[in-house]
């Protein structure tokens, strides 16, 4: 299923970092609101068009969370070098050691994107990436700005 924004996300009080949380019915679709999250954060809200998809895989060893956030590490980097973010998210495969994902992307505007967050770096303090007691998936991120 592709998820396109705006995605549901909340975000988290922390000192000196920005944090997000979302939930899904499924892993995937927590993770790709994890995705999108990041990308309306580096937009400050504006629009994302869309002009190309690409594939994106990752490994990471710890699980879920350490996965997640291999994949928002990639998608940062991705932004730092080239200018373009994630404005629609397919999970193809999400497991403990990875993760593969198709992404629409769309290059970051300085003119409509000006309110974004400068974000520099994702961390793996805090990252959660679970089940909760209902069955539902809960995930959180926090990002260094």
């Amino acid at each position: 299923m592709r998820y396109l924004p705006p995605q549901p996300y909340q975000e988290l009080d922390h000192t000196a970092d920005v944090g997000v949380a979302v939930e899904g019915e499924t892993a995937e679709e927590a993770l790709a609101r994890l995705v999108l999250a990041l990308s309306a954060l580096l937009a400050g809200g504006g629009p994302l068009a869309v002009r190309g998809e690409e594939a994106i895989e990752v490994t990471a060893p710890g699980g879920l969370p350490a996965v997640a956030v291999a994949l928002l590490r990639e998608l940062l980097y991705r932004f730092a070098t080239e200018r373009v973010l994630a404005g629609s998210c397919e999970v193809l495969r999400l497991d403990p050691g990875g993760a593969s994902i198709r992404v629409g992307l769309a290059r970051w505007d300085p003119r409509r994107h000006r309110e974004g967050l400068d974000v520099k770096a994702i961390t793996l303090h805090q990252a959660r990436f679970e089940r909760d007691a209902g069955g539902r998936w809960r995930a959180q991120a926090l990002f260094d700005v």
